[in-house]
């Protein structure tokens, strides 16, 4: 065995112990040991790890943890705080490490780790691998715990947390302001399940997940990961609280605009969209807006996403997606004024003794469509978006 793990480890902790809130580190392209100095160098909450030391130290930490796992006799007896340390050491290096993390879990279940001590070691995991699926897993069963300690320490009382947004003021889309640690609105099975002072834990973490959640998605693109915790975060931490959505909504359109080629980010946005007609009947009786109108908006905003940058399938991705929504009854009828006009008349592609109202509606509408895709075809030279447009006009067509 290298006689320099030990040392290593120790080093390790050190640095954790003169900085406890460490938010980023990085391994630095120093391959072998120079002059018996400590391989970790830590400035301004940012730790730097010599690329040498990480295979000595993984091999050392992770041997150890196997042993104690396998119950051999050399690592017995290993205490609660030796196994967060070794633990911590793998999974800087290895977060996909599921063994680490199970015994992380144990210590948890059995009070030797805080569960927001935990989450803040994932963060700073996330900092370095933003698509570790083994680390989001991991947060999610953070949260369940979390949610299940509100739960059951709310048994019993009667109070129970305020919606979020309960105003029923119109909301100004061009302007929402929802702080999302509000806490989630209460649903039938969960009303009074919540008390105030329980819930505020969760608040705090729900607010920085989303935040931990973003970043991820900026450094890794299509980040499939982060994106669907984020969706999890809303639907669990948040249960899927309107005005949170609409926030969500609004916030995350200048983030699409600037990565335009990023389908994980543009299908979090039809998450959002899909829950928000779920809850149209509130929607409608809260802010004085209907589901059809908000899809309209996204339909605008693509468009003009892919005039002003051709060439990206992720937005045409997108288009389908809202056009195939577009096309169900509810949303025909919402937009029959705009729909009608366009059928001079006849009824296209539909036989005309056809009376049903929704056939009718449904093939304005994608002629509707398929006469914006000629008329904006021609502005483009590009060779691909001519591709992706003559794509999409086909899939129009077979609907007909």
């Amino acid at each position: 065995a290298d006689s320099r793990g030990p040392r290593l480890l120790t080093d390790l902790n050190n640095a954790f112990r003169r900085d406890p809130n460490i938010d980023e580190y990085d391994i630095l392209p120093v391959l072998e040991p120079k002059h018996n100095k400590c391989p970790f160098i830590l400035r301004d909450h940012k730790l730097g790890v010599e690329a040498w030391a990480v295979k000595v130290l993984l091999k050392y930490a992770a041997n150890r943890l196997i042993g104690w796992r396998g119950r051999l006799s050399s690592e017995k007896f290993l205490d609660s705080i030796e196994l967060c340390n070794l633990s911590r050491a793998v999974l800087l290096f290895n977060p996909d490490n599921y063994t680490a993390w199970n015994i992380r879990k144990e210590l948890i279940e059995n009070s030797y780790l805080s569960i927001s001590d935990d989450l803040m070691l994932g963060a700073l995991i996330l900092s370095k691998h933003p698509k570790s699926p083994e680390t989001f897993i991991h947060r999610r069963w953070l949260f369940q715990q979390l949610l299940d300690h509100c739960l059951s320490s709310s048994s019993g009382s009667n109070t129970s947390c305020s919606a979020a947004g309960a105003s029923t003021d119109a909301v100004n889309m061009e302007a929402i302001d929802v702080d999302v640690s509000a806490a989630p609105e209460p649903r039938d099975h969960l009303s009074g399940a919540f008390s105030l002072e329980s819930s505020r834990l969760l608040k705090s973490h729900t607010q920085r997940e989303l935040e931990i959640c973003g970043g991820a998605a900026d450094h890794y693109p299509s980040n499939y990961h982060a994106w669907s915790h984020r969706i999890w975060v809303v639907q669990h931490c948040l249960n899927s609280s309107l005005q949170v959505l609409l926030y969500e909504l609004k916030m995350t359109e200048d983030w699409t605009r600037q990565h335009i080629s990023d389908h994980s980010g543009f299908h979090y946005r039809q998450f959002l969209l899909s829950e928000i007609h779920r809850q149209r009947a509130r929607l409608t009786s809260m802010h004085q807006l209907s589901s059809a109108d908000l899809y309209s908006q996204e339909m605008a905003y693509v468009c003009d996403l892919i005039e002003s940058f051709p060439g990206h399938e992720a937005l045409w991705c997108h288009r389908r997606c809202l056009f195939q929504t577009v096309l169900r009854p509810e949303f025909l009828e919402a937009n029959a004024s705009t729909l009608l006009p366009s059928l001079n008349g006849h009824v296209p592609a539909a036989d005309p003794m056809d009376t049903d109202a929704t056939v009718v509606l449904r093939s304005a509408a994608i002629t509707q469509e398929l006469e914006h895709i000629v008329k904006t075809e021609g502005k483009n030279s590009h060779n691909y978006q001519e591709t992706l447009a003559a794509n999409y006009g086909k899939w129009l067509q077979k609907l007909l």
